[in-house]
This record gives C-alpha cells, sequence and structure tokens, in this order.
C-alpha cells in the first residue's frame, strides 16, 4: 500500500513522497527553543506559542496514524530583467500563484486517490505550512531530505531544495520511513553569500540556523514595520523574498523546472515586479485585486511599498536609475502619502543618490511627526 500510494502521488506531479510518524519529535524541541531564546523569531509572535504542539505532530490532528509528506519542485528559470521597467526581484516561489491554494489542492486529489485505492473512508487533514507543525525538522526524521546549512530541505540525487513541503495526515496505518544521510560538507556558500549575515552557528548540535531579524524573507514579507538602515543595502534588488542562499547552494546546480503550470510565472506575478505602478493611485482593494491567488498580497500594499521604496533607493545608489525621474514618478505619491514609515523610506531612497533633493524632503517631512522618524530623514539630508 506504501509503495502504491507513493506510485500516486509521483502521478500527481509530486517529486518525492515519504511517510512519517505521528510520534512526538522530543530531539527537535531543543532546537527549536534555543532558536526561540536568541531572539531569532523576530516578532513573529504565533511562533513562540507552544513550542510542545510544533513537535507533537498528532496534536494538528489527533486520529493521523500516519502522515504523508510530499515535496514538488517550484523552480522556473527567470528570463533576463525587463529593459522597459524599473524593476524588483520576487522570490522563486512566489512567481506563480500561491502554493498554499495550490499544495491544499493537490493533496486532496491524493487523497481522493488513496482513499479509493484502500477502499473505505479515512479521516484526513491537509497541511502546507499553515499548522503549528515544526515541518522541517518532521520532514528530516523521515527522509525527505536532510537539513542544509541554509535550514531549507534538500532532497536526494541532486533534487536540491527548490521545493515546496505539504503533508496529509491519515488515520491509516503505514511503515514510517527512515532519515535520510546527507551532508553540505564544508560547503558555506549560502552563509558567505547571505547579503545581511542570516545564516549562523546554531547553539545545539553543529548546524546552522537562520535569525529572522536579518533574513531578507522576513524583512520583505512578515515584518510590519520598518527596515531597519542597516539592512536596506543588503536588499539589493530583491522586492519580495529572497533566492540567494538556494542560488549558489551546489545542490541546486540543475534545477528541473515545477511540473505544476499553477507555478508559472504567466499565471502569477511573475518573476519581476513593476516597483513605479505600486505608488501609482491604488486603493488597498485594487492591490488584492490585482494580486488576487498571489503570495505577493501576504505583506499588503504598505509592506510591498516599503520593499520597493528600499530597492528604488539601492538602485538610485547604484546608478541604475535617475533621480530626476524617480522624483517625477513619486511626486503625486508623496504629496498625498501619510504612512510616516513610508515617508521615511521614500527620503531615504531619494537621499540615495549624490545629488539630494532637499526642497522635496522637507516638504513632506512636517508630515513625520515621530521624533526618531524626523531625526532619520535629517541625518539622511545631512549625508549621515
Amino acid at each position: 500500500m506504501k509503495e502504491r500510494i507513493r506510485e500516486l502521488a509521483l502521478s500527481l506531479g509530486f517529486n518525492r513522497l515519504v511517510v512519517a510518524s505521528p510520534a512526538p519529535m522530543p530531539e527537535a524541541l531543543d532546537t527549536y527553543s534555543a532558536w526561540l531564546e536568541r531572539g531569532f523569531s523576530a516578532d513573529m509572535e504565533y511562533l513562540k506559542r507552544d513550542p510542545q504542539r510544533r513537535v507533537t505532530p498528532s496534536m494538528t490532528f489527533a486520529p493521523a496514524r500516519s502522515i504523508l509528506i510530499v515535496s514538488v519542485n517550484y523552480y522556473n528559470s527567470p528570463p533576463p530583467p525587463p529593459e522597459n521597467m524599473v524593476w524588483g526581484r520576487v522570490a522563486g516561489y512566489a512567481v506563480g500563484l500561491d502554493y498554499h491554494n495550490v499544495l491544499r489542492a493537490k493533496l486532496r486529489d491524493l487523497f481522493a486517490l488513496i482513499e479509493k485505492e484502500v477502499g473505505h473512508p479515512l479521516s484526513r487533514r491537509a497541511v502546507t505550512d499553515d499548522a503549528a507543525l515544526f515541518e522541517q525538522a518532521l520532514a528530516a526524521r523521515h527522509g525527505l531530505g536532510f537539513v542544509g546549512k541554509h535550514t531549507l530541505i534538500i532532497g536526494p540525487k541532486l533534487s536540491g531544495s527548490y521545493n515546496l513541503i505539504g503533508e496529509l495526515f491519515l488515520d491509516l496505518d503505514l511503515e514510517p520511513d527512515e532519515p535520510y544521510v546527507g551532508t553540505c560538507g564544508d560547503c558555506f556558500r549560502c552563509g558567505t553569500a547571505c547579503p545581511t549575515g542570516a545564516i549562523v552557528p546554531a547553539t545545539e548540535g553543529s548546524g546552522y540556523v537562520v535569525d529572522a531579524n536579518a533574513c531578507l524573507s522576513y524583512l520583505t514579507i512578515e515584518n510590519k514595520g520598518g527596515i531597519a538602515p542597516a539592512m536596506r543595502a543588503g536588499l539589493g534588488d530583491w522586492v519580495f523574498g529572497c533566492d540567494i542562499c538556494q542560488d549558489v547552494c551546489p545542490y541546486n546546480s540543475k534545477p528541473v523546472a515545477s511540473p505544476w503550470p499553477e507555478f508559472k510565472p504567466e499565471r502569477g506575478a511573475g518573476h519581476y515586479l513593476d516597483l513605479l505602478g505600486l505608488f501609482d493611485a491604488v486603493s488597498e482593494e485594487e492591490f488584492r485585486a490585482r494580486f488576487l491567488n498571489s503570495p505577493l498580497r501576504r505583506p499588503k500594499l504598505r509592506g510591498l511599498r516599503r520593499n520597493a521604496l528600499v530597492v528604488l533607493g539601492n538602485k538610485l545608489r547604484g546608478g541604475k536609475v535617475e533621480l530626476a525621474y524617480l522624483r517625477h514618478r513619486l511626486a503625486a505619491y508623496l504629496e498625498s502619502e501619510e504612512d510616516e514609515m513610508l515617508l521615511e523610506h521614500a527620503a531615504w531612497a531619494l537621499c540615495q543618490g549624490r545629488d539630494k533633493p532637499v526642497a522635496l524632503v522637507e516638504r513632506f517631512l512636517p508630515r513625520i511627526k515621530s521624533t526618531g522618524l524626523r531625526q532619520a530623514v535629517v541625518g539622511y539630508l545631512e549625508g549621515e
């Protein structure tokens, strides 16, 4: 039955399936707790609630006797950047449709095939990054792959880490799979390439962990506040998420294109986002409609505008966009924006060129009431 289920999963386009036990993962609790104690979850308070639940899979779905863990490749080779657009890069997992919806639908399809195969009704719960479950530890314990130094699961036979993971909890007895043995060896390309140094040694064991406070994916997606000035240059061109640690990984040297059309760039936002288009007269409702079924809705319009301002500042500093053009395109937006955080980010961006638009910034400076933000903007104008 287990092998038949694996065949059914592969027939749907999943590239790998392993069977996991719902038994507790006490060895993972120390790792997770140490990560929390170092403050590496940033302001994601939901990650701090009930760590015991995250390492006890049965608490996710009590009737489960087995857990099917599946992975699917989402990689699509990025085309050359558009020449007629001031663009920002989008992380590969987000160029198509929202993986939560896609994976849940595929898991429902898999469940229907399994139920037909066993010949009687089953209870189930489908999960994909939407439950209090330490998915990485569970996947590693049962051989989906091994945990790379970038903390992502690296699959066997050079299947790499450009994979999304989902779980199907079933009240069906199946023999759990054993761990897969793999290693990064002495390689630390991911950590060396990370522009903000987010990959650091763990205090438990010999592995590595990611400090969310410095991770571009956190800063551009989950972060609800401003991006610290010291981190802004590290964003480079990334307006949503980041793929740097995966792009440099030797296990990803020969990525295979995703088998599912839902993850193709033409179905979603694509690899590049028009930064200046985010500052046209767009309401939150229009934004949600534009990015319907896209992961790019996660930071909301405010968050994407914040990210875009940082990327625009980086482009201005690098000579990839002219100040006069940038001022012209942002003029209407700057006249109407009341969000102090966004105005501070806009001032920072405009001051990244050699010539500082003092008069323009001073026009919206009175709208920034926060003493700290006002002082920061004055510092940008004075060249600090």
